[in-house]
């Protein structure tokens, strides 16, 4: 027998009527409330072939690479979160130039993709073109843009609390005793290198006694090894990296100092990558929230378009958590100060 109305709204903990707007393809509904009924319907041996907004979706994800463990994990996370909500996903990478951005969108509309979620994209370069993102918003497709946030295009932007992660990873260090810190970061015209440089600016005027460094160098094992090997030798005692690869390479530039860590610089990472907890020592890191970013991401993408109550910009920030491991320590004594930046 093919299930009732109120076996389904029984089952998926709703009402009748929203079980009879799902049933119909009728608007109104949120995007898990849907996914709720219609998994319910299935439990209960309702046949849904031809029913309508059961085609399934297709969202395009694109990344910088695949290489990075967090942008592996940020994929990962937003198909899994897209398969659950019975939607797919195509995923693209290494769109290093704005026409090669631009052509990873062709594709995804090509595809039928009903949205897309860029990570860390050109939108998040500060003169970086955005007419090719405005055009995907002008067809009704909805974008969500992470690590980057831009006044002149309307989206959803998500993003980690940078100004948190940075107080929480200096106030540890201050902790510790230290009186010389540094920050290592890439690309300074990007906007997640200017604000992790603003926070880190911010909190240390409202320390008393600290002097800081600030080394742009580029988000990769190298710049980690080239920066560390720069605030170590000009007397830093504590440093911040903007990911957990520079962190892996910041803690081989300490040690090709004759330097050790944390006996005499203390490294703290970004990200949380998986194999964080691995390195020797353990990697103290800020751990962003990427499950609840991706899930972000995901609604955003399917509950939004032209048809979408939401509003047509919102912008969302995560609490990222500091985890503390072996890599800090006690500011060794009698350690110079580093040079202000």
């Amino acid at each position: 027998m093919k299930p009732r109305l109120i076996d389904i709204a029984q089952r998926a903990d709703v009402s009748e009527a929203t079980v009879s707007r799902v049933l119909n393809g009728k608007p109104g509904v949120t995007e898990e409330t849907r996914y709720a009924v219609l998994e319910a319907a299935r439990d209960l041996g309702r046949d849904l072939t031809g029913l309508p907004g059961t085609r399934e979706r297709l969202v395009g994800v694109l990344v910088p690479d695949l290489e990075n463990p967090i942008f592996a994990q940020w994929a990962e996370r937003v198909e899994a979160e897209l398969f659950q909500r019975g939607a797919a996903t195509l995923i693209a990478a290494r769109a290093r130039t704005v026409e090669r951005e631009q052509e990873a969108f062709e594709r995804f509309l090509r595809a039928g993709a009903c949205g897309i979620v860029v990570v860390s994209g050109h939108h998040a370069q500060e003169e970086g073109s955005v007419g090719h993102y405005r055009a995907i918003v002008q067809q009704g497709i909805p974008l969500a843009l992470v690590n980057g946030v831009r006044p002149d295009l309307d989206a959803t932007y998500i993003s980690t609390d940078d100004d948190r992660a940075v107080r929480m990873s200096i106030a540890h260090l201050r902790e510790l005793g230290h009186t010389a810190i540094a920050l290592a970061v890439g690309d300074e015209r990007t906007w997640p290198v200017r604000e992790k440089v603003r926070a880190f600016e911010l909190a240390l005027a409202a320390e008393s006694g600290v002097r800081g460094t600030v080394a742009y160098t580029d988000f990769s094992y190298a710049g980690g090894y080239q920066a560390a090997r720069e605030v170590a030798a000009a007397g830093c005692t504590g440093l911040l990296c903007g990911s957990d690869v520079m962190a892996a390479g910041a803690l081989e530039g300490v040690r090709s100092l004759g330097l050790a860590v944390p006996g005499d610089v203390s490294v703290i990472g970004y990200d949380d990558a998986q194999w964080a907890a691995m390195t020797s020592p353990a990697l103290t890191t800020v751990r962003q929230s990427v499950p609840e970013m991706a899930r972000a991401a995901v609604r955003a993408v399917l509950e939004g378009g032209e048809h979408s109550r939401r509003p047509a910009r919102t912008e969302l920030q995560t609490i990222p958590q500091l985890i503390v491991r072996g890599t800090t320590g006690a500011a060794p004594r009698g350690g110079a100060d580093a040079p202000e930046s």
